[in-house]
Parts: C-alpha cells; structure tokens; sequence
C-alpha cells in the first residue's frame, strides 16, 4: 500500500526559517540531502516535497542541533534518547505493550504527561496531548496543527515497522485536533482509517485483540544512534512509488549517517550492485568517499564544538589513528582540528 504522500511546501519553508533561527544553515541542509539548487528562499507554492522529503530535513535538522524536535520546542530533547526509545520499544512483545512503552519513555524524556493511554473493551488508545506543549511557532496555528500530525505519523511508522505490519491491521480510528477536514491539507491522505477532526487530542485507537496479540517484528530497520528518523524514512520509503524515492545521493547519506559505512553494504541495502551503485553517485556529481568524509567531517565538527577531544573524536569516528583523523580533518577544513577546537572554544 502506497502510504507516501505530499505536503505543504508552506511549512517546509516556515521549518527551514525557524531552523535557520536556531543557526543552522538552511540551504546547506538542502544541499546535503540532494535538493540540487534549491534554497529556503526559492521554494514556491510549486515546489513539490513529501513526507520522507520533509522527515529527512527535519532529521538533518534536528543532528545539527542535537535537538530531537529539530527546536520545534522551546524545551531541548537530547537527539541521543531516540536511540534509547526505540531500544526500549524493541523489547516490546505486543503492540498494547509497545503503546504503553512509547507514552512512558516519551514522558520521561520530556519531564511532563503528554502522553497517555485508555484501554476499554474493545480499544486500545494511545492519546497524545500537546495543549501545553512549548512550541517555538505557538503563533502560527496551521503549522502547529501540521507538526501534531507529522508527530502522530511518525509515531503511527514507528509501531507499525517495530510490529511487523500489525499496528496497520489493528487501526481502527486517528483523532485530530484540525478544527474540520475543509481544506485539509494533502498529508492527511496518509490515513486510510476513519478520521476525526476538532478533537481536544491526537488519538491513535486499535483493536484491543489484535493489540495484545504477539507482534511479528520484521528485524529489518536497524536500531541507530538516529533511531526514530531512520526508522520512519526507512518506513515510508519501503511503501513509497519508485517515483517519489529521493536521490540516491540523499539515500546512501541516510544509510551513512546511520551508522552504515560500508559500500557493498548500502549497495546491499538499496538494493543494486555496487558499481551500479559507483555509477548513479557519479551521475549526480559526487562519490561514496566524498559523502562518507563529508559525513564524518560533519560529526567532526559537530563533537569538536562540543568540547570533545581530538582522541575521542578521532576514535568516535573510526579513524585509525589520531594522525589520520587530523590530515584527514585538515584537507577537509583547512586548518588541523586543535586549531578549529581552539577558534570554537574562543567564539
């Protein structure tokens, strides 16, 4: 079933723009995920973007910020404990479990109850309430309503890959707060359940038998340091047209920043030949070393402003020595890491 589908190029201009805020580089995150020469402030009515092209720019977004709701809050979430929610989730044996699980460790990771569930006879609720939650663009309400829904999607990708498909046959309804579905934009065509609309929460509602029912976990997605995005993407990707698959450039840097540095194993993964592989990277410009150094570069700098030191950057990163790390990290930036370390502590 085709579950990829479009969304507002509205809100991924006004995402970009409160992420440039927080000082990222908007237009170099597009650069890095394949967008060609597209730029924040280039991006029309026409531009077209779906949900895979929005959750990788969210995910981007949210690595350089070390921020895993991308400062879509006011209150920071360490990017790391997505690993250790889906970790906790992975140990789940039923979806009913798996509910109950996501709502307490996301509680825990936000310090609040926003999160909660309701079983009855027949259903098992997860009910996300984010009434008091801090968002950054309060203001604007439709991008409030967007990123409630977007969070709702990725938690739906999220059961549904860890219960092998069953959190999809056990769905049997999906609240919104959107006032009324006039208007509605396209992203809600993701849902093929009955859907509710002017609702005080989001609602995720499954049949109770099939909820407590053992889950069949694919064991498919691996579990990263970038768990819930990778897990997501990987998702929709897999139920996604081959038209709308993004670059393969985008693609291998996915499997890259997912811990996957192996060439022969993300041709393995994105299912073609490695010099097939070699060729298509070449057609659009670039090569697996050149993304595997960018990526590594990237992290360089990212732990280096950190405070971390050279020996655990260089190790961190899997170099083979501290003096590999630095010719490699000075061909790359210029200048040798102590001295980029001295200049970040300095600004």
């Amino acid at each position: 079933m085709d579950r990829c589908t479009h969304i507002s190029s509205r809100q991924v201009s006004v995402f970009l723009e409160e992420a440039e805020r927080a000082g990222v580089d908007a237009d170099g995150v597009l650069r890095s995920l394949g967008f060609g020469g597209l730029t924040r402030e280039t991006i029309s009515s026409h531009t077209a973007f779906s949900l895979i092209d929005f959750f990788r720019i969210q995910g981007e977004v949210a690595r350089q910020l070390d921020d895993l709701t991308a400062h879509l809050s006011e209150r920071k979430l360490t990017f790391e404990t997505g690993a250790f929610v889906t970790t906790q989730l992975d140990r789940s044996t039923t979806l009913c479990d798996a509910i109950s699980d996501l709502a307490k460790h996301f509680n825990m990771m936000h310090g609040e109850h926003y999160n909660r569930v309701r079983i009855t006879d027949r259903t098992a609720t997860l009910i996300i309430d984010d009434t008091s939650f801090p968002y950054t663009l309060r203001d604007d309400q439709e991008t409030v309503h967007f990123v409630g829904e977007c969070v709702l999607i990725q938690v739906f990708c999220l059961l549904d890959s860890l219960s092998g498909g069953l959190a999809a046959k056990a769905l049997q309804r999906i609240a919104l707060k959107r006032p009324s579905m006039e208007g509605a934009p396209p992203h809600l065509n993701f849902w093929t359940a009955p859907t509710t609309f002017g609702n005080s929460a989001y609602e995720l509602s499954f049949d109770l038998d099939l909820a407590h029912s053992p889950m069949a976990k694919t064991g498919q997605i691996d579990l990263s340091s970038e768990g819930i995005f990778a897990r997501v993407i990987s998702y929709l990707e897999a139920q996604s047209p081959q038209s709308e698959i993004q670059s393969y450039q985008a693609r291998t840097l996915d499997l890259i920043r997912n811990g996957i540095s192996h060439q022969d194993m993300v041709a393995h993964r994105l299912s073609i030949s490695v010099a097939t592989l070699r060729r298509r990277l070449e057609e659009e410009g670039t090569s697996f070393r050149h993304l595997v150094n960018e990526h590594r570069m990237a992290e360089a700098v990212t732990l280096l402003d950190k405070g971390y030191s050279i020996s655990h950057v260089s190790e961190a990163l899997n170099y083979s020595d501290i003096r590999a790390f630095n010719r490699a990290f000075k061909r790359w930036k210029g200048e040798t890491p102590a001295r980029f370390a001295r200049r970040s502590e300095n600004a």
